[in-house]
């Protein structure tokens, strides 16, 4: 058998969980940003060290774009 409750401290209970669950959304929504700034970040970082990868290779624009997008090598 349930145990009886009062109808006050349900209440009290009812508001302390609501208070935690909106506590707790306010971290998830502060933390996702956070991880997509990371993101952002993480990416720029990428594009860099692949232009710098570019910049040095000795294959032409038109042969790295062929590779990655994985087309066959031109003239073989």
């Amino acid at each position: 058998m349930a145990r009886n409750i009062s109808k006050e401290s349900l209440e009290q209970k009812i508001a302390k969980t609501e208070k935690a669950i909106s506590k707790n959304r306010e971290q998830y929504d502060r933390l996702t940003a956070e991880l997509e700034e990371l993101h952002k970040k993480q990416k720029a970082i990428q594009s860099e060290e692949l232009l710098k990868a570019i910049e040095g290779s000795s294959k032409s624009y038109e042969e790295i774009l062929d590779f990655i997008q994985g087309k066959e090598e031109r003239g073989e």
